[in-house]
């Protein structure tokens, strides 16, 4: 084989590659120099394709796992885009909050061998295991065989045998690939990486000899490194990291299948499938397990979830409206995927409904791909919440009222709401007058300039009030209704859309400028106001509310038409062991919601709350505020 050849003109400075005397001879002249394959091996640049593109031109799946052999994204279709934002420059942390055998390994060898050929051949790979053997064994058995089975990993491989070992692997260019383990501190300590790859987080010790998280250790790592390191995160839940790291995220993805006989997308979950009466987890295997469509209730085989599979497709469900989030997050259950069964799932699912909590814990972690939450008791019994209805009737405004509010939850297709009373201060009494769902924003337009009378003959509209932003997607939703939220308070500048925020860190209230629509560069006219609100905080006000005697003062009142159906969305709330709130999705909370926004406005607005003696007696109360006669 000829070698290339290439010229160069000597300069007066002396190269490295020759000594003075060398140089002497040469200088001034044009000398030919034969680069050896290493050296053109070096100055080649790759084209650059995405970590998905480079898995299915060069990939060789091992026998160890499924379908062996060139990999195919068609098989897993899922996968592609998660590692496409592995692969983004912006993106600093990404969380694969996913089930076994749902090609978490996968991505992630796509991931690693994509950067060791392609991406970031500056930077060393650190591979975080649970211990070190499954560091090891992790490295010799199915990293090192997957780099060597790949031409475009292999030939970057080092022919010194010393430099391929389950103790570190080093490359031809510089990269180096290290292990470590999640209860060594050491370990973790002692060796830094610009790509990051955290596999099976919940298998980690929960402390270190040192007393810190491994997690947090392992992100410590990068806090010097100004050009920004890469995390990747991925681990089936198991009650620790990786389910509340994948919530956290400021960006979140569910995987949706597309139903073939209505073309709705839906989010697959345990409450649809079908399993025959009688049948027991010992003859689950000889069942017909269906699974009916969450939107038109067609009954699927397992045929046909693989086809609605293969249509299926990533639908944010946070963090809609950001270009080039930092750290993003993406959840895939047991449901969607071909590889678990219709007859594993609906065992998993009869053993949860009976059995202990291990068998509970599996079903939550292992097929939900949710952490285990131990069931809570409710905090509001129907019977408690009854206490408080008042024997004012619907829609009668009570005296010493200051101002009406309207509080909206949004749903895909409706609109729960609450009209809610706010008292002078300092008593600052809560009352509310009116509840119901309507299915239109004209509906919600009709209640704005709808008249509300007290038992003195006085009028009052509706000053002002919070309508749900409508950002979360869930089931057989096809998309959020933020941007109609944003249209509709455009020009309804009384109401102001919310954003609910979990967690009790940070303040209670916070404000956005949003002056375009989510995903678009139109402008909102006028520009917008959107309050994130800490939702759990308001929840724990609700409770303490809730708390106090109906006749003592601070104490919430309802109109004389509520009864069990609305005290059952108080009673769907419950607080776990760990103080979090948890919704049980069986039942309805919407009316909750609706209240939670009214104890929100009231500390919104309680500094502009005047004394009822600073204001005339006689008043109408209208839209654009406190008007006299």
């Amino acid at each position: 084989m000829m070698h290339p050849r290439l010229d160069i003109d000597v300069p007066v400075d002396v190269p490295w590659w020759l000594d003075e005397a060398d140089a002497a001879i040469v200088a001034g002249q044009t000398v030919e120099v034969t680069l050896t394959r290493g050296m053109v091996s070096r100055m080649k640049s790759p084209v650059k394709i995405s970590i998905s593109e480079w898995a299915q031109a060069h990939r060789i799946v091992m026998p160890i796992d499924s379908n062996p052999g060139p990999w195919r994204q068609d098989k897993v279709p899922h996968t592609a885009k998660i590692m496409d934002t592995i692969g983004k420059p912006w993106a600093r942390e990404v969380w694969m909050c996913m089930v076994e055998r749902s090609g978490k390994t996968q991505v992630l060898l796509n991931s690693a061998m994509w950067s060791i050929d392609q991406g970031m051949k500056s930077g060393n790979i650190f591979w975080l295991m649970p211990t070190e053997l499954d560091a090891r064994t992790a490295l010799g058995e199915r990293i090192i065989p997957a780099l060597r089975a790949s031409r475009a990993t292999a030939r970057h491989m080092s022919d010194r045998s010393d430099d391929t070992s389950r103790g570190m692997i080093r490359f031809k260019h510089g990269i180096r690939l290290k292990p470590a383990w999640s209860n060594s501190p050491s370990s973790l300590a002692s060796y830094f990486g610009r790509f990051n790859i955290a596999d099976e987080t919940d298998k980690y010790a929960e402390r270190t000899s040192e007393g810190t998280d491994p997690i947090t250790l392992f992100l410590k790592r990068s806090r010097d490194d100004k050009r920004g390191s890469k995390y990747v995160f991925a681990s089936t839940p198991g009650g620790r990291y990786i389910y509340k790291g994948m919530k956290s995220c400021q960006q979140v993805w569910e995987y949706r299948v597309k139903c073939p006989d209505c073309g709705e997308f839906i989010l697959m979950d345990g409450e649809h499938f079908v399993i025959p009466e009688g049948i027991t987890s010992d003859t689950i295997h000889h069942a017909d397990i269906g699974y009916a469509c969450n939107a038109c209730g067609s009954l699927w085989t397992e045929n046909t979830r693989d086809n609605a599979y293969q249509s299926g497709r990533w639908f944010c469900i946070k963090g809609e409206d950001l270009n080039r989030p930092e750290t993003i997050g993406f959840h895939f259950p047991a449901f969607p995927c071909p590889m678990v069964s219709f007859s594993e799932i609906a065992g998993a699912k009869l053993k949860s409904a009976t059995g202990s909590t291990t068998e509970k814990t599996a079903w939550a972690n292992g097929y939900e791909a949710i952490d285990y939450v131990p069931e809570a008791t409710s905090t509001v019994t129907t019977e408690h919440l009854l206490q408080y209805k008042s024997e004012l009737p619907r829609n009668l405004v009570p005296p010493g009222t200051w101002s009406l509010c309207l509080l909206v939850d949004t749903q895909q297709s409706s609109f729960y709401y609450e009209i809610w009373s706010y008292g002078f201060a300092p008593d600052l009494r809560l009352h509310m007058l009116r509840h119901g769902i309507v299915e239109r924003f004209a509906d919600l337009e009709g209640l704005l300039q709808e008249q509300f009378t007290d038992a003195s003959g006085n009028v009052y509209r509706i000053n002002n009030g919070l309508i749900d932003s409508g950002g979360t997607r869930r089931g057989y939703q096809k998309h959020s209704r933020t941007v109609e939220v944003y249209e509709w308070c455009s020009r309804n500048r009384q109401m102001m859309p919310i954003k609910g925020m979990h967690g009790r860190q940070g303040d209670t209230v916070t404000y956005k400028e949003i002056e375009t629509f989510p995903g678009t560069n139109k402008k909102v006219p006028g520009g917008l106001k959107r309050a994130n609100l800490r939702v759990d905080l308001f929840k724990d006000e609700l409770e303490r509310r809730l708390s106090i005697q109906p006749d003592d003062a601070g104490a919430l009142s309802f109109h004389d038409g509520i009864d069990d159906k609305f005290a059952q969305h108080y009673t769907a709330e419950t607080k776990d062991d760990h103080g979090d709130w948890q919704h049980n999705r069986k039942h309805r909370n919407d009316y909750w919601d609706c209240t939670v926004y009214a104890v929100a406005l009231l500390e919104m607005m309680k500094l502009r709350i005047p004394k009822k003696d600073t204001v005339p007696t006689a008043r109408r109360v209208l839209s654009k505020g406190i008007k006299n006669n």
